[in-house]
């Protein structure tokens, strides 16, 4: 099964998506209020019974509601619960339109009237405010928040939504025990106004509920509130003051969830529904995803492990199957051997008694020719037995033949031996008298040689000479190694202080080394980075460019009175911080140490331009206000190094002075760079000065001054004089020792040359005398030797002369020879005596030997007839022998065979033995039965392809099994779970098709209202969507812009003041406020923080935003109330007047103005203000 595409569905966007996702502050509020939101449910208004009092305990309401929002958020059948808008009814929806209004014209769900009772600061107030803008305003502890919190309680919200107490008894006024709100609703189709009664009790959390006059339940008025679209619990509907910082610290995705909410009523689609079901969705998706991911990268480990074993599984099925073939061959074979030895048994029997009938029968036809032949027989025996008497005589005679024959023969050789032996004296003679010849020549010269003896003059003198030389040369080297070892000693101390001279250089060397000392130091600084550092340093050869080490390392200050001035304004990510010069090394670098080591450094490629380097004074013009510099010139590093510092810290635009005697402050703030708010910090000794202006009024400076801390990095002293001075005197020291050292070896080569030369002469001398001794040596050798061998010569010579004559033993031999001659004669004769008895014997015998052939003839001629017998019965005979060797030799094999057969068959395997029986009976239907030979090739086949059949481990084919198991089962459930995830995905596309084109419509609206709003400021305002891969992170992205000179930037609590944000607040509210569909608005105190003219601004537009045909309510709480305030007959202004100095427990705050205008005053506003006020004293 080919591998799912499981790619996330990233989200489109025409914004920049490349940079990483931003960490978005998550604003978590404790107090679930978002019970207004919260659809009605049918069942609960008509199954529960209507109670009249209903405990107010609000996390008990709040756990409630989220149950029924977790109730109703769980039916996700269908993400489209309203029709499908297309794009073009969506951005016309999104446009203001004509409200439903009554003749009063209020709109349904607006406020009509509301009444407080011992609520907060009101013993009790009961006022009615206007169908357009409401201008609650009064002095601060008059009690206009209270006016927001009776709104909020008396129309069912909980207290947490105000951001003050989180009990509803705590609202009851003090010194009181009992108080109510009472909240007037203008209601559809000209029918009666809803009033909504919640009392309190300050002794307990419980609230009673009335509606219209009668007992109800807090479900039924969250109902009604949520039939008319109130959205109390949303800050861009609902803003109370206490919730005025919250809404402006609320993160980008929050703003996105509240604003969606605003969409809720136009009828462009359930906004908030589809992104809860995306993120809900997407999650799931997420861990589908990762758990499909997960299953199928354990499913291909697994096939790939397999495939890889396919072959050896695939020889190791072949050498299974050729196994059982061999099995069943083996099984098969003794039983067709048996078969065919069973064959050849009964043929052998059959044959055997046939031909021991044949025998019988020729045996009965010849018994008379046996009868006849046994009478000659006996008559042939007979003269054979006279005949071997005669022929026993013979060989009597013939031995004692043989006895005289032998006499005679030795006779013989004695006479030959001694006829040989006068031959050998003769011949001995004659060589002895050659060898005494050459033997007294031999003599002669020998005594001739001894006669001149050789003289040993000289050899002692010759070894005293020898061994005087010698001793010379044992004193010489033992001179030499008392000198040798000298010199060692004096080489050996010198490599001492060489070494030493080395190590102290490498100190004092290190005491320059400002690099080094800073690496050290920048270990404890940042052990990580210096790591980094040292890695990158090693593979610079890697990198296309240099790639620059931390400022820490590279930055150097020229003067050491600026060291602490340059340090501080330097930051810590900034001095740890590696700078590469290019996009391919920072991807080099980050690969190699971010994601082979998982470190956590700081490398980054910055891009320079021009203007981010740019000075606004040259250094002569900071000088002449009395600095000595910008701190940038008092740097020493890299032009890289520099334009970062210039690009993140500034070091171009911020003028040092090491002390305040120079410095002219009255030409500082006359400045051109001061007037330009350019010149905004400078640095005199150990102070830092930062100047602040107000973005709003006059501007006026103010000035923040800091101390600066000593330097601990860049304080790179000259190391200490008399540290050094010390190094340099032991170095002096050590290289004088050296000097010395040097000195004595040359001193000692010449000597040690001079012995060299010496030992040298000494052996020369000893080879010359040696030659000498050698010559008188070898001429001593030769006489002794000659001396030898005359004395071994005379010797022999004495003993060949001394050796007796050869004569007379010839004469005795002579005489030996005469008589073996006479007993030769006597031999002869007896000899002719033996041969004429033997003749005449052998007559004898003859006779008797042709009797023997006369009865022999006749035996012939009766065995003529005998032999057919004889040759039939020994014919049948022999084939009846054979036939019963045969015979018992197939019945023995034939017995082991079938015995083997039943042997092996017992032993084999049940399955063997049913293939086998299968096969016989098989074979047994078919009668195609194979030979014994056949079986045997067969056989023999298969063994052959056996041993080319490698065998593997059984283990290895039960993995592999259980591993085709394992993926059989994991593809079944990837399946399944594809198709579940191709589910979830269709439904996040189907869901995303609506929710993002029409989310996009409301964003394109609120940001060209923000534009709009911004423009007539002087200043610009745009509101983007974020888009994430996380449905939770979308978001939504304010920027603004105050100034001319700067571009849009994104509205954060770090790059804009607490005036801007107010403002883009306030902005951005009455952005939505068009939008909106609800039947009222109310922020309270958002103008905090602005100025007049800003203030001013804001009023007016909100007075032309909310006072149209198209608005809806809307109340602005303000403590403030400037001059000359835009006015429109649509609006209406409520002063609030509490306080113990009021005369009556209620007065005409109209008919005081009316008299005033009788006596002549002018009124700041165009129409007389028609607001009827209730007020006690608190």
């Amino acid at each position: 099964m080919p591998k799912p595409s499981l790619k996330r569905h990233v989200p489109s966007s025409d914004e920049d998506e490349s940079a990483s996702p931003k960490k978005q502050q998550q604003l978590h509020d404790s107090d679930d209020d978002d019970d207004d939101d919260r659809k009605p449910s049918p069942s609960r208004l008509i199954n529960e019974e209507v109670n009249s009092v209903e405990g107010d305990n609000d996390d008990n309401d709040d756990d409630n509601d989220n149950d029924n929002d977790d109730e109703n958020n769980s039916d996700q059948e269908s993400p489209f619960n309203n029709p499908l808008m297309n794009q073009e009814d969506v951005a016309e929806a999104l446009q203001p339109q004509q409200r439903n209004r009554d003749s009063d014209n209020f709109i349904p769900g607006s406020i009509v009237r509301v009444v407080l009772h011992n609520f907060l600061t009101y013993d009790h107030v009961d006022f009615c405010p206007g169908p357009y803008l409401n201008m609650i305003i009064g002095p601060n502890g008059t009690g206009k928040s209270t006016i927001v919190c009776g709104i909020a309680l008396g129309l069912g919200a909980g207290p947490k939504i105000l951001g003050r107490s989180s009990d509803v008894n705590a609202f009851v006024k003090q010194d009181k025990t009992q108080g109510y709100i009472e909240i007037h609703l203008k209601s559809r189709n000209s029918k009666r106004n809803h009033v909504i009664r919640r009392s309190i009790n300050s002794t307990d959390k419980q609230s009673k509920y009335e509606v219209d006059g009668e007992p109800s339940k807090l479900d039924v008025i969250k109902d009604i509130v949520h039939s008319y679209g109130i959205q109390i619990g949303n800050l861009c509907s609902f803003l109370p003051q206490d919730k005025v910082s919250q809404f402006a610290q609320m993160s980008p995705s929050t703003l996105l969830l509240e604003t969606q909410k605003v969409a809720e009523g136009t009828g462009i689609g359930d906004l908030t529904q589809w992104h809860n079901d995306l993120i809900a969705s997407g999650k799931d998706l997420s861990t589908q995803e990762a758990t499909l991911n997960s299953i199928i990268n354990d499913r291909n480990d697994l096939q790939q492990l397999n495939r890889s074993q396919e072959r050896e599984i695939e020889r190791y099925k072949t050498r299974k199957a050729i196994e059982k073939k061999i099995n069943l061959l083996n099984l098969m074979i003794p039983f067709s051997r048996y078969s065919q030895s069973k064959a050849q048994y009964d043929q052998a029997k059959a044959n055997r008694k046939r031909l021991n009938e044949n025998v019988i029968k020729i045996e009965r036809e010849n018994l008379p020719l046996k009868k006849k032949m046994a009478e000659y027989d006996v008559m042939i025996e007979a003269s054979e037995s006279r005949r071997k008497e005669k022929e026993g005589l013979i060989e009597e005679k013939r031995h004692q033949l043989k006895e005289v024959n032998k006499a005679l023969e030795q006779l013989v050789k004695h006479t030959e031996d001694a006829t040989t032996k006068i031959d050998d004296s003769e011949r001995a003679d004659l060589r002895r008298v050659q060898q005494i010849e050459k033997i007294k020549l031999q003599i002669v010269e020998l005594e001739h040689t001894v006669a001149n003896k050789p003289s040993d003059e000289g050899l002692a003198e010759l070894d005293d000479e020898i061994n005087n030389i010698k001793r010379r040369i044992a004193q010489l080297h033992q001179d030499g190694k008392q000198f040798q070892d000298v010199r060692r000693d004096v080489a050996s101390e010198q490599r001492d202080l060489l070494h030493d001279i080395q190590g102290y250089q490498k100190t004092l060397n290190n005491m320059d080394n400002v690099r080094h000392r800073r690496f050290e130091k920048f270990k404890t600084f940042d052990e990580t980075t210096a790591r980094t550092v040292d890695i990158i340093g090693k593979n610079q050869d890697k990198f296309g460019s240099r790639v620059y080490d931390p400022a820490f390392l590279e930055v150097r200050v020229k003067d050491q009175s600026y060291a602490s001035a340059i340090e501080s304004l330097i930051n810590y990510n900034v001095m740890k911080t590696i700078l590469c010069q290019s996009q391919e090394d920072y991807d080099i670098a980050t690969k190699q140490i971010i994601d082979k080591y998982h470190f956590r450094v700081n490398i980054v490629q910055p891009v320079f331009n021009a203007r981010e380097t740019e000075q606004y004074m040259s250094r002569e013009e900071i000088q002449e206000l009395g600095f000595d510099g910008f701190a940038i010139d008092f740097v020493d590093a890299p032009d890289f190094i520099l334009n970062y510092l210039k690009k993140v810290c500034f070091l171009h635009k911020i003028p040092i002075a090491k002390t305040s005697d120079k410095i002219n402050m009255k030409a500082i703030e006359e400045s051109r760079a001061f007037k330009s708010k350019e010149l905004r910090r400078y640095l005199i000794g150990t102070e830092s000065h930062t100047y602040s202006w107000s973005r709003y009024g006059r501007q006026a400076a103010t000035t923040t001054t800091t101390f600066i801390r000593p330097s601990r990095v860049f304080n790179d002293a000259s190391t200490d004089n008399e540290e050094r001075h010390g190094l340099e005197m032991r170095i002096e020291d050590c290289r004088s020792k050296s000097a010395e050292l040097e000195g004595r070896i040359n001193e000692m080569i010449p000597k040690e040359r001079e012995m060299r030369t010496q030992e040298s002469t000494y052996k020369q001398e000893i080879a010359a005398f040696d030659e000498k001794k050698r010559k008188i040596q070898r001429a001593q050798q030769e006489y002794f030797k000659a001396q030898a061998t005359l004395t071994s010569n005379k010797k022999h010579l004495y003993q060949l002369e001394s050796q007796p004559s050869s004569h007379l033993e010839k004469e005795k031999l002579k005489r030996l020879i005469c008589k073996i001659t006479r007993q030769r004669a006597g031999e002869v004769e007896a000899y002719t005596e033996l041969v004429g008895d033997i003749s005449e014997i052998i007559d004898e015998s003859e006779l008797l030997v042709l009797s023997e052939i006369q009865y022999d003839a006749n035996k012939r001629s009766l065995n003529a007839h005998m032999n057919e017998y004889n040759v039939r019965l020994s014919d049948a005979s022999r084939e009846l022998n054979k036939a019963d060797d045969l015979y018992k030799r197939i019945k023995g094999d034939s017995t082991q065979y079938l015995k083997a057969a039943q042997q092996q068959l017992a032993q084999s395997s049940e399955e063997l033995r049913d293939d086998f029986i299968k096969l016989r009976e098989r074979v047994s239907q078919t009668g195609d039965e194979q030979s014994l030979e056949e079986l045997e090739d067969a056989l023999a086949v298969e063994k052959s392809n056996l041993e080319m059949n490698s065998n593997i481990s059984s283990s290895v084919v039960e993995m592999y099994e259980e591993r085709e198991r394992m993926i059989e089962t994991q593809t079944k459930d990837i399946e399944n779970k594809q198709e579940d995830y191709d589910r979830k995905k269709a439904y996040i596309d189907g869901v995303r098709s609506q929710w993002e084109p029409t989310l996009l419509k409301l964003i394109t609206a609120v940001s060209d209202r923000f534009g709009r709003a911004f423009e007539r400021f002087g200043c610009a305002g745009e509101v983007k969507l974020y888009r994430h891969t996380d449905y939770a992170q979308w978001a939504i992205e304010i920027y603004v812009k105050f100034r001319e000179s700067e571009s849009l930037e994104l509205l954060t609590h770090q790059r804009q003041s607490g005036g801007e944000r107010s403002l883009s607040t306030i902005l951005y509210l009455m952005s939505l406020t068009e939008l909106s569909k609800s039947p009222f608005s109310l922020v309270d105190e958002i103008n905090q923080g602005m100025d007049s003219r800003a203030e001013r601004l804001v009023h007016n537009q909100m007075v032309q935003v909310t006072c149209q045909d198209f608005s809806s309510q809307y109340f602005l709480i303000t403590p403030k109330l400037l001059p000359n305030l835009t006015y429109h007959p649509k609006m209406k202004v409520l002063c609030v007047n509490n306080g113990e100095w009021l005369d009556e427990t209620r007065g005409n705050l109209m008919l005081l103005l009316n008299e005033h205008k009788k006596a002549g005053a002018t009124s700041t506003t165009n129409t007389p203000l028609k607001t009827r006020v209730k007020a006690e004293a608190s």
